[in-house]
């Protein structure tokens, strides 16, 4: 999930307004708000302000006599929360992020560590690509058996005349098996048990810095200020190394297998060639 660029200029203007001194407050950032004029000035509702003042993401609002009074600084907030809150972040994670920017932690540290989490780790976009495409690739291989697995696992999903390819170059490589004459069905057989493989070494890479690295700071909303680029070096630096570790590790795995099947295999042609020359 990545900010939208509204959600960052609001979290600027929460910043900003949070960090000002009274004098240097503008005419616009003095509008005041009963809480139904802010519920509609943020296109929510009065329920929603309560529920959120209740679990402390809001401020209380300033008290004049027996009715509360709300300013731009609740308007910008409560603009932050829904734009979150659209991106699929909780409202733990929400008050996770406007403390740390209440305890001086800047956008830099919050948006490089969200790019450093988020970023894509695939180097290789995805593309669409026409049907007719595909089935010059892999010809009587595209059974709708193997269009629904393909699809399943996400390499290539059917979007009417068109299909989305989230990886060029695994499709390439498939179809070039398949040239040779290995079946896709048993290619995409062998990606379903790859992936979870793959998945189950990824969650312990990602665990070790959870362990390791953020599990000193459980116990607070958000590390300290001075440790974001640390831990945003560390996050960026894992990449490669993750690639490094399961390259070698699947090279060798390689290597073993050719050396027990494959060898053997050869073998048996060999004694077959050497019989023929003695018949």
């Amino acid at each position: 999930m990545k900010f939208p660029e509204e959600t960052i200029q609001n979290m600027a203007q929460y910043r900003q307004q949070n960090d000002a001194v009274d004098e240097a407050v503008s005419l616009e950032e003095k509008h005041e708000y009963t809480v139904e004029e802010l519920a509609l000035a943020a296109n929510t509702s009065v329920r929603n302000i309560r529920a959120y003042q209740d679990k402390g993401l809001l401020p209380p609002p300033a008290l004049r006599g027996r009715k509360g009074i709300y300013n731009n600084q609740h308007l910008s907030r409560l603009r932050v929360i829904a734009n979150l809150l659209d991106r699929g972040y909780t409202l733990a994670s929400i008050l996770d992020l406007i403390s740390g920017l209440e305890q001086g932690i800047g956008l830099p540290e919050i948006l490089g560590m969200e790019s450093a989490i988020n970023s894509p780790w695939a180097k290789e976009a995805a593309e669409v690509i026409p049907m007719t495409q595909m089935v010059k690739m892999f010809g009587t291989q595209l059974t709708p058996a193997n269009i629904r697995l393909a699809g399943e696992l996400g390499i290539a999903k059917v979007q009417g005349t068109q299909v989305r390819v989230s990886s060029m170059s695994t499709l390439k490589v498939a179809a070039d098996l398949c040239a040779m004459g290995i079946p896709m069905g048993d290619q995409l057989e062998i990606l379903r048990m790859s992936r979870d493989n793959v998945e189950k070494v990824a969650k312990e890479f990602v665990r070790l810095i959870s362990d390791n690295v953020l599990k000193p700071y459980q116990q607070q909303s958000l590390p300290p200020k001075e440790e974001f680029p640390k831990i945003i070096d560390l996050i960026w630096r894992m990449r490669p190394m993750a690639e490094i570790v399961v390259k070698a590790e699947l090279g060798r795995a390689m290597e073993m297998a050719a050396s027990n099947i494959l060898a053997d295999q050869l073998e048996g042609i060999m004694k077959t060639l050497e019989s023929s020359r003695d018949t």
